[in-house]
């Protein structure tokens, strides 16, 4: 079984290996400069990140691929070009207009910053202690609407 599994990983990271700077046909027409391949999520945390080298009109995410022992085999690549006339501002972790977006040479400073999609104890967000309201409480609030 352990064999098993450690197959299907290695399959796997090779695949997303491969996912790195793999856009759509003629996506890379709207960037305002030649797409370059500089950006690497190796030795990364999970994240998202702002490619600075091509003015953060392009973003990856990295994904450490692990072994059943915790083990980093490899960290996955996935990148993405946003949408025209968009960068990705690392403060939101989002593509918007550039005047409203973060600075784009600001972007490697703020690497970490935003913890989304941290699920571990530290990142979940805990539940507001506030009373729930039942329906006959709502329903005793509202007017009739028969009633003029």
């Amino acid at each position: 079984m352990l064999r098993t599994s450690a197959l299907v990983v290695v399959l796997a990271t090779a695949a997303f290996g491969r996912l790195a700077y793999q856009f759509a046909a003629d996506s890379e027409t709207i960037l305002s400069q030649p797409l370059q391949s500089t950006f690497d999520c190796v030795g990364r945390e999970y994240g998202y990140y702002a490619d600075v080298d091509n003015n953060c009109e392009v973003f990856h995410v990295c994904l450490p691929v692990t072994d059943d022992l915790g083990e980093v085999l490899e960290t996955a690549q996935f990148s993405f070009i946003c949408g025209n006339q968009t960068v990705f501002s690392q403060d939101s972790l989002t593509c918007s207009l550039r005047e409203l977006a973060s600075p784009c040479q600001d972007s490697q400073n703020l690497y970490g910053a935003v913890a989304f999609g941290d699920v571990t104890d530290t990142g979940v967000q805990q539940e507001v202690d506030a009373p729930l309201i039942a329906n006959a409480d709502v329903r005793a609030q509202v007017p009739d609407a028969q009633t003029n």
